[in-house]
């Protein structure tokens, strides 16, 4: 049997590529999507650059809902028996979800952002470790340098709506660092944990900006490709596995050096692996525990998932 992966947000962008990338290395792969035409079309485009013997298919995926992570994972659970990866990919940025008072929580009561890129990945997480641990798999979650923004005070705002708006990304981005602190501490003799952060690219989640910034924005960020060539070799490295310390990796060369150049470089790192530290914050263990029983909380009341807090 080959390899088993599930990318979350695999229909666009990076994760469009990490899925294709990981094919063609002989993976079979699962486009975690929740947009039915674009899983389809991608399927086809993937199919026609991997060729017609590519092992991908698509299962829905909406990460605004708690109930549609579990439908996800419990048809996982019942048709393998193992995941050598998880990539933690999909996401929204503020200028992709509404601002509307009524609009910014999902159905479960959350955050839309904090929501789609952190809780509902963390709950698919919790839910597939016994497919990972049984082959000491790997789960790599999109981050972005844009967590060494985010206030901490704002952790009290997830469940909350505001006026005037305030973008929980940066926090959402925040707390996938700080989860992998605190997850490898209880599961990373057997999973490894990462955060990739690929730094500017010209992807789907600028899709809501008016055409001639996103045409600016192709001329001077990654592709989404070159981002996925990095994000891969992330998955496949050999410093990366369990037990592994969690790493923040990064799409830029000259990241470990100076904190500009995780969001810009000229030179994109490719197949390098460009290790940087984050920020203060994503390095406390007392904030790691504190948003690990936070999320604790919120899990088990709106997702009904027992976690010893």
């Amino acid at each position: 049997m080959p390899p088993l992966a599930v990318v979350t947000g695999a229909n666009v962008g990076i994760g469009f590529h990490v899925a294709g990338q990981l094919a063609a290395k002989g993976y079979h792969v699962i486009l975690g999507c929740r947009n039915h035409a674009r899983a389809d079309e991608a399927l086809a485009r993937l199919c026609t650059l991997c060729g017609t013997e590519a092992r991908l298919e698509f299962s829905f995926l909406d990460l605004s809902s708690f109930d549609s992570v579990q439908q996800f994972a419990a048809e996982l659970l019942s048709s393998c028996k193992s995941l050598d990866l998880l990539v933690c990919n999909a996401g929204l940025n503020a200028a992709s979800a509404p601002q509307e008072p009524n609009e910014q929580l999902t159905l479960d009561g959350v955050d839309l952002i904090y929501q789609t890129n952190f809780l509902s990945h963390l709950l698919l997480i919790f839910l597939l470790l016994p497919l990972l641990k049984a082959v000491r798999g790997r789960v790599i979650s999109t981050s972005s340098v844009m967590h060494r923004a985010a206030s901490t005070d704002k952790f009290q705002l997830v469940d909350q709506e505001r006026t005037p708006y305030v973008s929980l990304y940066g926090l959402s981005k925040l707390a996938q660092i700080l989860m992998g602190t605190a997850l490898h501490r209880r599961y990373g003799e057997e999973v490894s944990f990462h955060c990739f952060n690929p730094g500017g690219v010209a992807s789907d989640i600028w899709r809501d900006y008016p055409v001639w910034k996103r045409r600016l924005l192709s001329l001077v960020l990654l592709s989404p490709a070159s981002a996925a060539e990095t994000l891969v070799a992330t998955c496949l490295c050999e410093e990366g596995r369990a037990p592994s310390r969690p790493r923040y990796w990064n799409g830029y060369i000259g990241a470990g050096r100076h904190v500009f150049f995780e969001y810009w470089s000229p030179l994109r790192a490719g197949k390098t692996l460009v290790p940087s530290q984050p920020s203060y914050d994503a390095c406390s263990d007392e904030l790691a525990d504190k948003v690990w029983r936070q999320s604790a909380a919120i899990l088990r009341e709106k997702a009904g998932l027992m976690l010893n807090e």
